[in-house]
């Protein structure tokens, strides 16, 4: 099966590439890194929301769940603002790490891949992306008719892996910050 996109690489033109189910198993190993190491994070973040509400984890299945990472961490920043947690994470940073991170995890798992006939390189063709309507044109258009694909491999799987890990280090010191506070809530009662 074949598709029309629009590649990133050297030469930007429209051109016929093949889409593919079967990927290297190297490439398909680093590609379950990222999802597993995503989901786990997302896991983490959860924990976190839990532990500064005192919810049990009883409750906690009961909650909302599957919420977004990025809502995940905005509302815990809420909360560390809130509850006045003290934390030496840079929070801007490790937000703008966590929007990187998700878009690329994003990409991976959603994406669809194609390969060149002629490069025999794979490319990860964009389902959804920043694309726009074009203004005052007769025609109204819902979708991009460019689709558009970059070259995206092994190396590129294994940074993202780094980044994440990287990103679970912090939210695990976020979270020893979080249970260090002397916070009324987390004083025993006597």
């Amino acid at each position: 099966m074949s598709d029309l996109i629009f590649s990133a690489m050297k030469n930007p033109h429209y051109r016929e590439v093949l889409v593919v189910r079967d990927l290297p198993l190297n490439l398909m190993r680093e590609i379950g890194r990222v999802i597993f190491f995503h989901s786990y994070l997302e896991w983490r973040l959860g924990l976190i929301i839990y532990d500064i509400l005192r919810v049990t984890k009883v409750l906690s299945r009961l909650v909302a769940r599957d919420s977004r990472t990025m809502d995940q961490f905005d509302l815990i920043c809420d909360l560390v603002s809130l509850k006045d947690v003290k934390t030496g994470v840079d929070l801007m940073r490790l937000r703008k790490s966590l929007i990187s991170a998700t878009t690329q995890r994003d990409l991976l798992a959603h994406g669809t891949w194609v390969k060149d006939p002629k490069t025999k390189v794979f490319l990860l063709r964009l389902v959804e992306g920043g694309w726009k309507p074009v203004k005052n044109k007769k025609v109204k258009t819902k979708r991009s008719t460019k689709p558009e694909a970059s070259e995206y491999g092994i190396e590129e799987c294994r940074s993202l892996s780094q980044l994440i890990n990287g990103i679970i280090l912090n939210v695990d010191d976020l979270y020893l910050d979080t249970l260090g506070q002397p916070a009324a809530s987390r004083q025993k009662l006597h």
